[in-house]
């Protein structure tokens, strides 16, 4: 998950909105009991590290760091734990099939007794810098690939939704109208320091509203900057 942002003071401070939120924060990287502890001064009250990891050079993993954090967050205080799932794609990778990364995710899931409330899948292409160079088989191919992703997280009978950035939409799918996932809550990724869900405007794919969004960048204070991502969800 990436982006940039200005957001103020340690983590942010919410604003007034018409719509009651949980206040979240997303990572990638353990940061400690400790620090889970401080951000729940801040109202932050859900966290959600990453699960899956395209590791595209094993075709996918589970994330080793998950359980880590996972542990971390629920040693805190914090039972509301979501995962998100950035699968392995692109064309010059021997990525596991859909249905094996989703199997892979339901596996640990049951085999670790985890209690996550709710999953993500990441509709986003790799960071510039990143050696994974993911969503490249062209707009046609992306779509179809993305499509059989979600009927694999729909097949498990568990709560997914899709995190996903408008703006990356109609390069990623060659029109920001392709509708993939619109059954499923929308994580929008909006860099625009606003904690309100009522703010999002970066619409594709069908949906309409969005069940959460990621607004920006934590600057410091209980974590170093950058530790976290800032989000608002509706649970």
């Amino acid at each position: 998950m990436y982006f940039t942002s200005t957001v103020l003071l340690a983590f942010g401070t919410l604003i007034g909105s018409a719509q009651a939120v949980v206040k979240a924060l997303d990572l990638s990287q353990p940061q400690g009991t400790s620090v889970w502890t401080c951000v729940q001064g801040q109202s932050f009250l859900k966290g959600v590290p990453r699960l899956y990891q395209e590791a595209c050079g094993i075709g996918g993993r589970i994330d080793p760091n998950f359980i880590t954090s996972y542990n971390q967050i629920r040693a805190s205080g914090i039972k509301d734990i979501d995962g998100y799932f950035f699968p392995c794609t692109g064309s010059s990778h021997n990525c596991k099939s859909p249905q094996a990364q989703v199997g892979e995710i339901v596996d640990f899931l049951a085999a670790n007794n985890i209690m996550v409330k709710r999953l993500w899948l990441d509709l986003e292409p790799p960071s510039a810098g990143s050696p994974c160079r993911g969503w490249n088989y062209g707009a046609a191919q992306n779509t179809a690939l993305a499509k059989q992703f979600v009927a694999a997280i729909k097949a498990t009978g568990l709560k997914w939704g899709v995190y996903a950035n408008g703006n990356q939409w109609a390069t990623m799918f060659g029109s920001r109208g392709v509708d993939i996932a619109s059954g499923l809550p929308l994580w929008a990724v909006q860099w625009d320091g606003v904690p309100t869900l009522e703010s999002v405007h970066t619409f594709m794919g069908g949906w309409t509203t969005a069940f959460a969004k990621q607004y920006g960048q934590s600057t410091g204070g209980c974590a170093p900057a950058g530790a976290f991502d800032l989000n608002v969800f509706t649970e």
